[in-house]
């Protein structure tokens, strides 16, 4: 939920009659499955009996979304070394969400840095 709402979805309506123009996965594509990384290494919480929680639960909510923003950070980072490798280094406006033409925008790359080893 929070890594959809900070990297892919944008919220686009009609500049004259304010109509939402993306209000399907026609034009917002959610994040599956296949979206998780190969390698991914939880810890589950050893504690089973939680008696504050809503109905024993660890967390309601909020937590996931409020985390992911972590990953805003993290591409702020490494957009941030890949201009400074191509010798920028001035701030940049950052905003979410992160779309994949945004972050390639930012770090200034070309086709000609992309090719096959």
């Amino acid at each position: 939920m929070g890594l959809g709402m900070y990297l892919t979805e944008i919220v686009k309506r009609d500049p004259n009659s304010g109509k939402l123009l993306t209000n399907g996965s026609w034009e917002y594509k959610p994040p599956t499955a296949l979206d998780i990384p190969i390698d991914f290494r939880i810890t589950l919480y050893d504690n089973p009996n939680n008696t504050a929680g809503v109905m024993r639960s660890k967390a309601v909510g909020e937590p996931p979304l409020c985390l992911s923003v972590s990953v805003l950070n993290a591409l702020r980072h490494a957009i941030s070394s890949a201009r400074k490798d191509a010798g920028i280094e001035k701030w940049f406006q950052f905003d979410s969400p992160a779309t994949v033409e945004q972050v390639q925008q930012l770090c200034h790359s070309s086709i000609a840095q992309f090719r096959f080893a």
